[in-house]
């Protein structure tokens, strides 16, 4: 999502986006006279709106650091620091990207709030999800543990992702689903239901020795065309289904992991340098029906 993110600038509502919930045209049937009735206005379209989520990462340069005479030792700590400033900010990012954040209006939003049917996020980018005509502004919001057309109690097989899949393409209008993301545990369930399916070919002719390689289970599973993943951040019983058509990381064009360069402390009585990394951003989806999420899923290997 950092690779394909969208530029963002501006002061309030720096993301905003024109979404278009009902037809703002009709159409009809006309005869050999060429009749028709007047067209009747209707307004389509409303803005969802969204702010940037600003984080930040101080970077200390102390006086000791700066002193040493050994400068190699120097730089290879300030090189380190540098790379864990990136390590904790994707990190911080993608255990937010699973997680609530609506308590807190500093933080992004999520996958949570984005893909939900208003049952729990009923006002999303300033509108009203519940309100009479904006259910095309809802997401799919499935219980896989004991409710509608699942009780997924020993996690999923081929046949029932594949079911999984084609009703949440049905739903959003016959547009199939970008990627998948699940916890490790329950993709792993699913991964052993792929598993028994594994052929593994030797040329012929040729002899088998330590060194040939035999292929052992999937770095991502592939069902109905739709790539799967599993992800550490993911939680327990939750698959959420994304469509990257509508759903995008968007990312401040002046501040996408910017560095302010080392400044020194000492006007605050400190003898030293700080600096620090900026990066504004925030996770959002234009069309929420075409995104899913499904929880209550059960039978976790782990």
């Amino acid at each position: 999502m950092i690779g394909n993110a969208q530029k963002a600038a501006g002061g309030l509502n720096q993301v905003t986006i024109p979404m278009q919930g009902n037809s703002m045209v009709q159409g009809q049937w006309t005869g050999y006279s060429g009749g028709f009735n007047s067209p009747v206005i209707t307004p389509g379209i409303q803005n969802g709106q969204w702010n940037l989520a600003y984080w930040v990462v101080p970077v200390p340069l102390p006086f000791g650091e700066t002193v040493i005479q050994a400068t190699d030792r120097e730089i290879s700590l300030l090189k380190a620091r540098m790379n864990d400033v990136y390590a904790v900010t994707r990190q911080n990012m993608a255990r937010l990207l699973f997680t609530n954040n609506t308590a807190n209006p500093l933080q992004p939003d999520s996958f949570l709030n984005a893909f939900d049917n208003g049952s729990n996020f009923p006002q999303y980018g300033g509108i009203n999800r519940n309100a009479q005509g904006n259910s095309a502004f809802q997401g799919q919001y499935i219980n896989l543990g004991n409710g509608g057309s699942y009780s997924l109690t020993a996690g999923f097989t081929r046949s029932s992702m594949a079911t999984f899949l084609a009703q949440i393409t049905n739903t959003a209008g016959g547009e199939a689903p970008t990627f998948v993301v699940m916890y490790p545990g329950d993709y792993a369930v699913l991964n052993q239901n792929f598993i028994a399916t594994e052929n593994t070919y030797l040329t012929p002719g040729n002899v088998g020795t330590m060194d040939t390689q035999a292929r052992s289970s999937f770095p991502n599973l592939l069902v109905s065309g739709v790539p799967i993943f599993a992800d550490y951040f993911c939680p327990k019983g939750y698959v959420f289904v994304v469509n990257c058509k509508y759903t995008a990381m968007y990312m401040s064009e002046d501040a996408a992991f910017d560095f302010s360069g080392f400044y020194s402390l000492v006007p605050l009585g400190q003898i030293g340098q700080q600096g620090v990394v900026v990066v504004g951003y925030d996770v959002i989806t234009a069309k929420s029906s075409a995104n899913a999420i499904g929880y209550g899923l059960a039978g976790a290997a782990f």
